[in-house]
């Protein structure tokens, strides 16, 4: 995952294996693309969507236990685990390939366990059958791995030759490519086939996303923070970032069920990485580390959703332990507020960032941040009291009803030229509004009204390849339209797609995209969940920015709407 820079948003981009990372926007970008053209394509689709609804997604291949990685394409080659079998002394990875029967002995299998780097076992000991079988065997348990990454490949390959793998120490890098999007230690352009076998945290909860993101706490241990030892939920399955924006999902989803344990590790590890400022910055690494170093990316909207994350804990379990970190946020926001002006009448919002860390940034004010903040002033306030938050509050709500155009809202405003973004639409910007604000605004304002517009994003072909198995029709929306054009290449995005059926549901409960109501969009995007009951972030898909990889994001919106539990609601 991701991302490109943009005029808002609240994520960026995934490339953890590598250490660089761009700003992306789960959660919001900026812009409208001139009303009148937009109202007529949402009217368009509507019109359109008296049809049968979709049929329900559809399974097919070999139906193994273990999860699998996400692939760009149907594989050539079918290479996939069926059994792994650990014990104290060994283990077994077992599978199924599609080689012809007299070409095996043409091919090798090679693991990489993966802590920081991945490390090639030159010891382990493979097996590939002529009658469609493998099997390869380490003798040796596989300790702290995350997981480990099987490779097929031609005999005359060698795995360890890339410039991002040392031969002397027998261990790669993980770099990402455009095409996977996940973090491997080998260029899937020079093998035949890869899978990969997942060592996930242990999850105790019943409920199936909340075990999921149990699951993605396999990260190392931080120590030293004021609260005690804590760590990090992995972003996604298949990469070592930790975007702040998911370490505030994962404790909202965890308060919200009741998890108070999970909801404290992850915490007690947010508070030894607090910057004096009181914010935190967009984006670090499993282990706490930056993702990028010497780059001051304290990015208002993550950091109101932290915010939001605190107060959900302190609402959940009334208990004000780290209300001095939560306050020391809420009061770093608090200072993020600037007097600007739109359509000729005051304002006070919240910038996108304190610094220009890319040009114009500092003078940027995003729809979404005005929402997040918006919401962690009035909940904080409800919760705390303080007459300075109830404030901030109110001039964040009117702040974010100056960026309604009297039939959708415009996802930003842009200080440095004094304009409105015209030539984005964002389709977190319908979605997010209506669940922050309401259906109504304060001054009888219909936001619901333009729950409409969400289909013009609607896509009932997704479909997700993975080694051994697929799954396609799915349905559910994509992410943006570019001057009013729609995509060429739409899939489905999980955490946005359940943010629009949230609001479908609060705003617009019969409204149909496709034929399609709420409840059976939520439905088909349930097909999506992996083996170990993680959300991935998108169906299939050819923009670099999004990954089909289990995601916190997917799996903590998939419990907000399967629970019907928004994170933005008043206390």
């Amino acid at each position: 995952m991701r991302r490109a820079m943009s005029v808002s948003g609240n994520r960026m981009a995934a490339a953890a294996g590598v250490m660089a990372l761009a700003l992306a926007g789960c959660g919001g970008k900026s812009g409208d693309a001139g009303a009148g053209q937009a109202v007529s394509l949402g009217q368009q689709t509507s019109a359109a969507a008296a049809v049968q609804k979709s049929p329900w997604p559809v399974w097919s291949g070999l139906d193994f236990p273990y999860n699998e990685p996400p692939l760009a394409a149907p594989p050539a080659v079918v290479f996939g685990v069926s059994q792994l079998t650990q014990s104290a002394s060994q283990t077994v990875f077992s599978g199924t390939h599609s080689l012809p029967a007299g070409s095996v002995q043409n091919y090798r299998i090679g693991v990489f366990l993966h802590n920081d780097v991945f490390y090639f076992q030159s010891d382990a000991v493979a097996s590939i059958g002529a009658d469609g079988s493998f099997s390869v065997t380490l003798p040796r348990a596989v300790g702290s791995a995350d997981r480990a990454v099987i490779i097929l490949y031609p005999s005359s390959f060698n795995p360890l030759s890339s410039s991002n793998c040392s031969a002397s120490g027998s261990y790669c890098n993980g770099q990402t490519t455009s095409t996977t999007k996940l973090t491997l230690p080998v260029d899937p352009a020079a093998l035949t086939a890869y899978t990969a076998a997942y060592f996930p945290a242990a999850a105790s909860s019943a409920n199936t996303q909340i075990a999921g993101l149990q699951s993605l706490m396999n990260t190392p241990l931080i120590t030293g923070g004021p609260y005690g030892d804590g760590r990090l939920v992995r972003s996604f399955r298949d990469m070592d970032s930790a975007f702040l924006y998911d370490q505030a999902l994962a404790v909202i989803a965890f308060s919200q069920a009741g998890n108070r344990a999970d909801a404290e590790a992850i915490l007690n590890a947010m508070a030894k990485l607090q910057g004096p400022s009181g914010a935190w910055v967009f984006a670090y690494m499993t282990d706490g580390t930056d993702a990028n170093a010497g780059v001051d990316m304290r990015i208002a909207g993550a950091n109101a959703w932290f915010a939001m994350a605190l107060n959900a804990y302190q609402k959940a379990f009334a208990s004000t332990k780290y209300l001095t970190m939560s306050t020391r946020l809420h009061d770093y926001l608090l200072g993020e507020l600037m007097p600007i002006t739109i359509n000729n009448t005051a304002q006070r919002g919240l910038r996108f960032a304190p610094t220009n860390y890319v040009a114009g940034r500092a003078g940027i004010y995003a729809l979404e941040h005005q929402l997040d903040a918006y919401a962690a002033m009035h909940q904080y306030y409800a919760l705390n009291g303080g007459s300075q938050y109830l404030t901030a509050s109110t001039d964040l709500q009117r702040m974010s009803e100056s960026l309604w155009n009297g039939t959708r809202f415009l996802a930003g405003y842009d200080a440095n030229t004094n304009s409105l973004n015209s030539g984005e639409r964002y389709l977190d910007n319908y979605s997010w509004s209506v669940l922050a604000l309401g259906n109504t605004g304060s001054k009888r304002q219909k936001f619901s009204g333009a729950l409409t517009g969400l289909c013009d994003y609607f896509n009932a072909a997704g479909k997700l390849d993975y080694p051994s198995r697929k799954v396609s029709g799915v349905v559910g929306f994509y992410d943006v339209i570019y001057n009013n054009v729609p995509s060429s290449s739409p899939f489905v995005w999980s955490e946005g797609s359940l943010g629009a059926v949230m609001a479908m549901r609060q705003g617009a409960p019969t409204m149909t995209c496709g034929g399609n109501l709420p409840g059976d969009i939520l439905e088909s995007m349930n097909y999506m969940v992996d083996k170990l009951r993680g959300m991935p972030y998108a169906t299939q898909n050819t923009n670099p920015d999004f990954t089909s990889t289990g995601s916190v994001a997917g799996t903590a919106w998939l419990y907000f709407a399967n629970q019907n539990k928004n994170p933005y609601a008043h206390y």
